[in-house]
């Protein structure tokens, strides 16, 4: 026998009954039996209010928050902006935009998939792993298409009624508007959580932040298109003059303002900004604010 690092190692040379008379010099030692008390973890689980990528306005009440969402597809009845809302177990409200690249027919036909993939990992409670799971299956089904599927922006975010914390992840998206009650304005929130688009690589690894909202506090999440437009003069309004544009329709408004009518309101400063209700790309605005 041999002795590595204080062990003892029986070299293959030796017969049986040596190595078991070796053996039985120690002393057998029982392992320490420790009474544990389990409880039942209550599964996750969700359950989708509305969806769609067609022209719509809908409002909705989520746990502890109020939803508006209102999407205008660019010269079609559906396009490549899709929108979903869910109630989740534990009292958890989830949101979902995603920008197909391009509009019409072709951005309209991904915008169903990644709704199809949306209902595959819903049950994710992680919001930068539910990212990770569609970007992973979307890349992988447009390698194996024959017409390759196009990147895809997408924010998503959860709410919790009970704490007020709010958790949002970024895949290449525009970042949301966050407004204070409180002070009045709306901040950018997720400096730096750009990442990347789905179908870009498997294998990318998303971050995630959260915000504590109060009472009148709102999310305003929305697609590039709402950002892009471009005047007659082909000046474009810019994420900082939507955000401007944002905080002034607000203020127009008598209060307490209904979600709906801010939504409205906006979209129309997006339409004022092309000079026409007709736009080049197809523009969703969805926005939540929590109660009480």
């Amino acid at each position: 026998m041999i002795l590595r690092g204080g062990c003892l190692a029986v070299v293959c040379s030796e017969s049986a009954s040596a190595r078991i008379k070796i053996l039985m010099r120690f002393k057998k030692i029982e392992p320490e039996v420790f009474g544990c008390t389990t409880s039942a973890a209550r599964p996750f689980g969700c359950m989708e209010l509305w969806a769609g990528n067609e022209k719509a306005h809908r409002s909705l009440e989520l746990a502890g928050l109020e939803a508006d969402v209102i999407a205008i597809p660019s010269g079609a009845e559906s396009g490549g902006d899709l929108s979903a809302v869910f109630s989740c177990s534990d009292n958890i409200a989830r949101v979902v935009l995603a920008d197909c690249v391009g509009h019409g027919y072709v951005a309209s036909k991904v915008a169903r998939h990644v709704h199809h993939l949306l209902h595959k990992f819903q049950d994710i409670r992680d919001t930068a792993g539910l990212l990770a799971a569609l970007n992973d299956e979307f890349t992988l089904d447009s390698e194996k298409s024959i017409e390759a599927l196009r990147l895809t922006t997408v924010v998503t975010g959860t709410f919790d009624g009970g704490t007020g914390e709010f958790n949002f992840a970024y895949a290449a998206h525009p970042r949301m508007l966050l407004w204070r009650a409180r002070e009045g304005k709306f901040l950018e929130i997720g400096e730096g959580m750009e990442n990347l688009p789905l179908g870009f690589v498997t294998g990318e690894m998303y971050s995630e932040q959260s915000v504590q909202l109060r009472p009148g506090d709102m999310i305003l999440a929305f697609s590039d298109g709402a950002t892009e437009v471009q005047s007659p003069a082909g000046d474009q309004l810019t994420p900082r003059g939507f955000l401007q544009l944002a905080e002034s329709t607000l203020a127009k408004l008598p209060g307490p303002v209904p979600l709906p009518d801010f939504s409205a309101a906006l979209l129309e400063g997006v339409q004022h900004h092309r000079g026409s209700p007709e736009l080049d790309d197809d523009v969703t605005l969805l926005t939540l604010r929590r109660s009480g």
